[in-house]
């Protein structure tokens, strides 16, 4: 039997330098690099290594770093070259020795996002999977999706790797079918949906096939496996398989681990491939065939000709409980092991796999072992140590690594860290237990470990501990002896100052070559080494004193190795090489604070170093109340200056100021994240220099579990059936009977409060679960099935979600109960809202009570569907206080489901509300078909014909009473107006999208709107205004301003105020151009609340354009409820 382990693809090439090429460094993915002749355990130790520099990139890294020894870039030499790809779609090659010099900037870096397309959202994730290399052709592989309308758009790229240009006419989009009845087929074809599938195994290219691989998105949707193959050279695809063409699911993620091959037979170039599957269906038997569903198995298919061909699989006796756990078995790559001598003298080829439940498993390569409903017929499996309820050991979450005769495993239980560990592997028999295993333990997600070495000797472990990732801390890069783990060599988190690797992004898995580690995080790419073997150029000097100045002021900056570049700025920010080059001296007639680093060719960049200039000639500079910085909730920011007589102004975008700026009269409210940049101006003086501030605003949450519940244990009570699975809370795990139970530890205010959380029901067939309120301790757990876990649970209020007809309440419903009653009846059935909780899919739960009324809206995460109601309740008087216990419950009865919860943030107090006093930003705001910003202004529509536009605060917000201001300015305005707009069906509502018709509102239910309209569509005048329900078309019955109290159309700044006292609409608008003061002021009864049927909705503009055109925009806007 012949296994090829490949540095490069398919065959080797001899290299005087390790390469990089693959995922996990071959094809079989091992993650052991066997020619690592510079780092060594004796000097990786934090006094001798550490970081010699970082890289900027856009965006967090899923990818694994790539890795091309000499290089030949055309126009820049010979280079050792590291490759990065991102989550926003974006490629990097940058030198990997030193960013000194012409090595500052990247030797090239390219943006897949297609034209036309906007980057990753969320549930579109970029550039996900691994790229692969062909060093033969010099060509990168590599998939991005993006989102083009709503439609996603995934591409298949073959890039130049010393140019990053597209390559073999690409990109390609990936599409295709198979036939079949499965989960989204039409017609019997079961057709590829990227909205639904994430590209994220790592690629694999084999004899001239390069292979595709796809998981889902985040368990959402109909999604399925799938592979696709491509012949390498022409971006033809070959041939598509699907996992479960008659099913569902079983999708192929690995955590981003590559798909693992071998050429096991030289007259059979092809070869075959090994990968493992998550949850979904499993229908399965010999002979084997691409009709079958084959859920949480390990699969072997023949590639003869890019053509996959099922040869084996082999499935756990136990797949049915794992997949109503979600216990994947395809949450861990699979590893192809070196052939082993048994005892009997046969030959054995193995492999090893990990899922979600820690049970290591090695199998025969050839014959994987099939499926026994009673007793695994595998060659040998390990259980880690178990713990919790659904007893899983330390789970993997990416993959294992191979060396020497040893396995290295990151796995991690349910809520607890676990230590690296090692078991020797020697005459194809796995021990038992770790032969050693490292001090520091890991959190979840499990790290993927990589393997140096000088052949058998030197072996050092490296991983990555991303756990931070979830409360926003730092990656911890980590060194192991690879002989006693025990042994740790270096952490960053020993010179964090120095070492530290940037923001953490899960499952980053870290690249070894050539005496360098690499390490991708967030927006950052980090370089480790040995400290000194590359110098770092001295910072530049001054030879000009800081210092006051009147009039100008030359400053000379030098540095001491000669030809170094100095780049610099004046505004204290630390430069880049994409800074302002020095020239020359510096001539400055205004305060400056200049900082500099220098770069040299051969060396690593230097420290900055600064120095302050003072004109006595300028302004004072203004003065900020608040450094920058990250506040929790709205702050009062006040701008000063010495001088009396200061004029300041500002802006709220990070755009630069002018005297055309806003004139600084009062404290600014900063709500939403926000950067400002001000100066003053004062008789006699030049203008002071720019004063920035960059403000990051947090909600002030109560609590926040946005980043999910990894960490949540203990501020979280759990009860029950309810555990971790990863970062998810688990109310229910997929058996029968169950009742659990999740409340926040502490009690919190409960007069009026906003919450938002995200659940999903996976394997869906009973109960349900319900967001509850309780004030008899944070271990209450009520009653199974039908009880939702809620049932009995005194002094409580609980909205259910539920899905089994247990007493008539249908099989997909909601409703409030009190005092622990059975959430059965009375209930609200969802069908035909939209909202069906069988899906699968992510919802979101949006819940606010003002002491009156608990408003729900519920929005499914996919299809963005969404459903409001409003129930009048005294939450206080049913628990008995102003405080209680706040959380959810979940229950099985003789069907199960998996109950979980991804996110959950409470706020105590008022909901959010629009605040955008000196114009917008994108925070808090839905933009719908046309509209967008336009520096500071919200752009309804820019002038084109047949535009129809909206947008909207994205939160729903109180409208028994409030008070609406915004000024607004219609210019080169035609046709045909807009309208301010409150509305019940989601902060996507838009009236007649394309037709550029009815200002945008026509036909959009539940709703009332105030029309500024300036054309003659039906009688109303050139100038009306008016108020519409329920989608009319604003037309007629119209107010007509045509009386010369203002002209909509004149251009001028309009300052519209609008008020609703629970019975009276007023709205007045003033126009007070120059010293010609116009105004109106119009009044309807109305029922607001009625009429949309809600106690809260959605606010915001509507506009449109028609035939004609206009620019219409909305300078400012806030909104208070009374």
């Amino acid at each position: 039997m012949l296994i090829l382990f490949v540095t490069a693809i398919g065959l080797c090439r001899v290299e005087a330098q390790v390469n990089v090429l693959t995922a996990h460094n071959d094809i079989a993915r091992t993650g052991q690099n066997l020619k690592e002749t510079i780092l060594t355990p004796q000097n990786v130790n934090p006094s001798q290594f550490g970081k010699l520099f970082s890289r900027a990139v856009n965006g967090p890294a899923y990818a694994q770093p790539l890795y091309v020894s000499k290089l030949a870039i055309p126009g820049k030499g010979i280079h050792n070259v590291v490759y990065v790809a991102t989550k926003t779609n974006y490629v990097y090659a940058f030198d990997a020795d030193d960013n000194g010099g012409i090595n500052a900037a990247p030797l090239w870096s390219v943006n897949t996002t297609p034209n036309g397309t906007i980057p990753p959202s969320a549930l579109q994730a970029g550039i996900s999977g691994t790229p692969v290399i062909d060093l033969s052709t010099n060509t990168m592989y590599v998939v991005s999706a993006a989102v083009q309308g709503n439609s996603a758009v995934d591409q298949l790229h073959a890039l130049d790797i010393t140019t990053g240009a597209e390559k073999l006419g690409g990109p390609v989009a990936i599409e295709g079918s198979v036939p079949g009845t499965g989960a989204g087929s039409i017609g019997g074809k079961l057709a590829f949906d990227p909205s639904t599938q994430t590209q994220r195994p790592s690629l694999l290219l084999l004899n001239g096939i390069l292979y595709v691989g796809f998981g889902s998105v985040s368990d959402e949707g109909t999604w399925h496996g799938w592979i696709m193959s491509y012949n390498a050279t022409s971006l033809r695809q070959i041939d598509i398989f699907c996992t479960s063409p008659n099913g569902t699911g079983d999708g192929i993620w690995m955590s981003g681990a590559g798909l693992a091959a071998e050429v096991n037979n030289p007259a059979q170039p092809y070869g075959r491939m090994f990968f493992a599957t998550g949850n979904g269906s499993y229908a399965t038997s010999w002979p084997w065939n691409s009709t079958m569903s084959y859920g949480m198995s390990v699969v072997n298919l023949d590639l003869t000709g890019g053509k996959m061909t099922v040869r084996d699989e082999f499935t756990p006796y136990d797949w049915a409980l794992r997949d109503a756990q979600d216990g994947d078995l395809g949450s861990g790559g699979v590893v192809l092991l070196p052939s082993q001598t048994l005892a009997s003298g046969n030959t054995l080829n193995p492999l090893v796999q990990v899922g979600k439940t820690g049970k290591i498993y090695i199998l025969n390569r050839d014959h994987l072992g099939e499926f026994d409903a009673t007793e695994d017929q595998i060659v040998q499996e390990v259980q880690t140590p178990e713990s919790g309820d659904q007893s899983w050991g330390a789970g993997i979450w990416g993959s294992s690594a191979y060396w020497n005769g040893n396995l290295y495993f990151g796995g991690t239980n349910e809520g607890v860290n676990n230590s690296m560990t090692a078991y020797s592997f020697v005459n194809g028999k796995l021990s038992t237990t770790p032969t050693s295993e490292s001090v520091w333990k890991f959190g979840s997600p499990s790290p993927t470990p990589s393997i140096s070495a000088n052949s058998t000797a030197n072996g050092i472990v490296w991983a990555v501990d991303t756990s931070a990732y979830y409360v926003g801390g730092p990656d911890v890069l980590f060194a192991f002896d690879a002989n006693n783990l025990g042994n740790l060599l270096y952490s960053t988190n020993s010179n964090s100052s120095r070492d530290n690797p940037g923001p953490a992004f899960k499952f980053a898995v870290p690249t070894i070559a050539n005496g360098k580690v690499y390490v991708a995080a967030t927006n950052q790419l980090s370089v480790y080494g040995l400290l000194g073997d590359t110098p770092t150029a001295p910072p530049p000097v001054f030879e000009t004193p800081p210092g006051r100045f009147n009039g100008s002021q030359n400053v000379t900056i030098t540095d001491a190795v000669g030809g170094a570049q100095i780049f610099y700025t004046t505004d204290g920010s630390v430069p880049t090489v994409n800074s302002q080059l020095y020239k020359g001296p510096i001539t400055l007639r205004t305060n400056a604070t200049i900082t500099a680093i220098a770069s040299a060719t051969g060396y690593l960049q230097s420290a900055p170093a600064s120095a302050v200039y003072s004109s006595s000639a300028n302004a004072p500079n203004p003065a900020l109340s608040l450094a920058s910085g990250t506040y929790s909730g709205a702050q009062n920011l006040t701008i000063t200056d010495s001088m009396n007589n200061a004029r300041i102004f500002y802006t709220l975008d990070g755009s630069t100021p002018s005297v055309n700026s806003a004139l600084y009269t009062k404290p600014i409210r900063v709500s939403v994240s926000e950067v400002v940049r001000t100066f003053a101006t004062a008789p006699g003086l030049l203008p002071s220099s720019l004063v920035s501030a960059d403000y990051t605003i947090d909600p002030r949450y109560t609590f926040d579990f946005s980043q999910g519940f990894a960490l949540a244990e203990g501020a979280i009570r759990f009860n029950g059936s309810t555990d971790l699975d990863d970062f998810r809370l688990q109310l229910t795990n997929g058996v029968s009977n169950e009742a659990g139970s999740a409340f926040y530890a502490t009690p919190v205010n409960i007069q009026s409060f906003t919450t938002d959380f995200t659940f999903q029901l996976s394997n869906p067939a009973a109960d349900g679960m319900t967001f509850t309120i309780q004030n008899n301790g944070p271990t209450m757990v009520g009653g199974a099935g039908g009880g939702l876990g809620s049932a009995g649970i005194g002094k409580s209020l609980s909205i259910k979600f539920d899905i089994y007809n247990n007493a008539g309440e249908g099989p997909n419903s909601t409703g409030l109960y009190i005092n622990g009653a059975a959430p059965t009846l009375p209930a609200i059935n969802l069908a035909g809202t939209g909202i069906d909780l069988h899906s699968g899919d992510y919802m979101n739960a949006h819940i606010t009570y003002d002491g009156i009324s608990l408003n729900l809206t519920l929005t499914d995460a996919l299809t963005l569907a969404s459903w409001s109601h409003s129930f009048a309740v005294n939450i206080p008087a049913v628990v008995g206080g102003p405080t209680a216990y706040v959380g959810f419950t979940g229950g099985t009865g003789g069907l199960s489901a998996s109950q979980k919860l991804t996110y959950w943030t409470y706020l105590a107090g008022a909901p959010p509300l629009p605040n955008y006093p000196a114009g917008f930003d994108r925070a808090g705001l839905t933009l719908n078909g046309s509209s967008a910003l336009s520096g500071t202004a919200l752009q309804l529509t820019n002038g084109g014909a047949l535009e129809t536009a909206s947008a909207y605060f994205s939160t729903p917000v109180g409208i028994t009473t409030f008070t609406s201001d915004f000024d607004f300015q219609l210019t080169e305005a035609v046709a045909d107006g807009f309208t301010f707009v409150i509305q019940n069906q989601g902060p996507t509502a838009l009236g007649n999208p394309g037709a550029g018709e009815d200002l945008g509102y026509g036909g959009i239910p539940t709703s009332v709107a105030i029309k500024f309209d300036i054309y003659n569509n039906a009688g109303e005048g050139s100038d009306s205004t008016g108020v519409y329900v329920n989608g009319a078309t604003p037309t007629l019955p119209a107010i007509n301003l045509a009386n010369g109290t203002l002209q909509l159309s004149s251009g001028h700044v309009i300052h519209a105020h609008i008020t609703y006292d629970g019975t009276t609409l007023t709205w007045t608008l003033n126009d007070s151009f120059n010293a010609v003061h116009r105004s109106t002021v119009q009044k309807v009864v109305i029922d607001i609340p009625h009429t949309i049927g809600s106690n809260t909705a959605y606010v915001g503009f509507t506009a449109a354009s028609g035939g004609k055109t206009a620019i219409q925009n909305i300078l400012d806007w806030a909104f208070a409820t009374e």
